[in-house]
């Protein structure tokens, strides 16, 4: 007998579940265990859940315009199922009788059915009255307005715009929302870009080239880890963003390198790759089992030149001291440029995160401008968009290390901008990437 499976269930369970972890992990796990699933509901899932986050503020803003309980004092199960339907009633094109009743199945189903017509109530009004409930004047209340259209943290907002005009930082929040493509790099050891092209449109995944020359944009594809050519080690995936780190760092065969924090592993791959797997790579994390995923996937694609090793970046090694061509320091980071990826970032983090986070980045960089030979490069990367992680690390760097120069990578036309200087910022809604920062240091002799 076939076990019916409910994707509204398992969207509500993914929801209560990432108030504790991060949406991908718990996706992945619960899309695991219903296995059974039909392709198109996996997807469906999927899409209420990352929707549902991407919209939180603004979901909760309609369901508190027309409920006497407010949805911090909801049961968290309740409120689950009333965030998936709202998300339903306003983001997709799902009947809105049957949003109600599958919302109010759902809570009986749960033991709610005490406040299943609770659940009824709040929906059906919702509907009556969708076009009237407005959020706050743009013009009047920009920070708010902002916050609930997009559903950013107004500390984050207001940091942005301390940084950057309106304008640039409405269009980013928009650009936030938009769920990207999956980018894969080519494996070039084994295949070529257009004959995994090819490959991958014949499975019935959509392909378009990327920014790279060995670069691919892959969108119609449920399960990327079923694909044959996956299987075969013939790509992994990696955004275009932490391509151009490796870019920037421009390893060449023969050298010895250092990737100081390199789970999940796209960088050592990359590097290897460009190294024709000629050479040495210390591929380092403090997570055990991050490293045992990245040496699967250099198993994988065939990498032999990668080494991995548990390291604390902060920790000087003394053995490594004055030893590498090139290092490259993809630092732990806020994470503010991975929203469109990872939704739940915006709802986890705070000011107080990012101070916390800078004492670490500045650690790793001090042991790491210990490693590089002379003439070599430092590469330091990271994936959010704040100056103090980024700008303000370089300047803190430069003074702390005078036998440090910064260098302006050799990039595409299309990653530069008049706004790029000596480091190179990379912007969801400009690039069509991750939001990532990116500097070149050169060890004078």
């Amino acid at each position: 007998m076939t076990i019916q499976i409910n994707p509204r269930e398992i969207a509500v369970q993914a929801l209560i579940e990432i108030e504790q972890k991060y949406n991908t992990a718990v996706l992945r796990k619960l899309l695991r265990q219903n296995g059974a699933m039909f392709p198109r509901d996996r997807a469906f899932v999927t899409e209420m859940v990352n929707g549902s986050l991407r919209n939180l503020y603004y979901i909760d803003f309609v369901i508190n315009a027309v409920s006497n309980t407010k949805t911090q004092k909801m049961k968290p199960y309740l409120l689950a199922v009333l965030r998936i339907a709202v998300y339903q009633i306003y983001f997709m094109k799902v009947p809105e009788n049957a949003v109600c009743d599958e919302a109010v199945k759902l809570v009986k189903k749960r033991g709610f059915s005490s406040l299943s017509g609770f659940v009824n109530a709040v929906l059906r009004n919702i509907i009556r009255q969708k076009d009237k409930i407005l959020l706050p004047d743009e013009k009047q209340c920009p920070i708010q307005f902002l916050s609930l259209k997009y559903s950013h943290p107004e500390w984050l907002l207001k940091m942005w715009l301390h940084q950057y005009d309106y304008d640039f930082v409405k269009e980013l929040c928009r650009q936030n929302n938009m769920p990207p493509d999956v980018t894969i790099v080519v494996n070039s050891l084994c295949t070529t870009t257009e004959e995994l092209k090819r490959e991958l449109e014949k499975e019935g995944v959509s392909v378009k080239e990327g920014i790279y020359q060995n670069v691919l944009h892959l969108s119609k594809t449920a399960d990327i880890a079923k694909l044959k050519a996956f299987q075969q080690g013939k790509f992994h995936v990696q955004d275009e963003s932490s391509i151009t780190a490796v870019e920037a760092l421009a390893p060449q065969p023969q050298e010895k390198i250092l990737d100081m924090c390199a789970a999940p592993g796209g960088k050592s791959f990359l590097m290897a790759e460009k190294m024709q797997n000629k050479g040495s790579i210390y591929s380092c994390d403090i997570h055990e089992h991050k490293l045992e995923l990245l040496q699967e996937g250099a198993e994988r694609l065939g990498l032999s030149i990668i080494q991995t090793k548990k390291q604390d970046g902060r920790i000087f090694q003394e053995e490594q001291q004055e030893s590498f061509d090139r290092v490259l320091v993809d630092a732990p980071c806020s994470g503010l440029g991975l929203i469109r990826k990872k939704p739940d970032i915006r709802l986890k983090k705070d000011g107080n995160t990012i101070d916390a986070l800078l004492l670490i980045q500045k650690e790793i960089l001090t042991q790491a401008a210990k490693y590089v030979k002379q003439n070599g490069i430092l590469v330091y990367s990271t994936c959010t968009l704040c100056k103090k992680e980024n700008e303000k690390n370089v300047e803190w760097f430069l003074q702390e290390h005078k036998n440090f120069e910064l260098e302006l990578p050799l990039l595409p036309q299309t990653l530069m901008t008049e706004t790029q200087q000596k480091t190179i910022t990379l912007y969801p809604h400009i690039h069509h990437t991750d939001g990532f920062f990116i500097a070149r240091f050169r060890r004078k002799e």
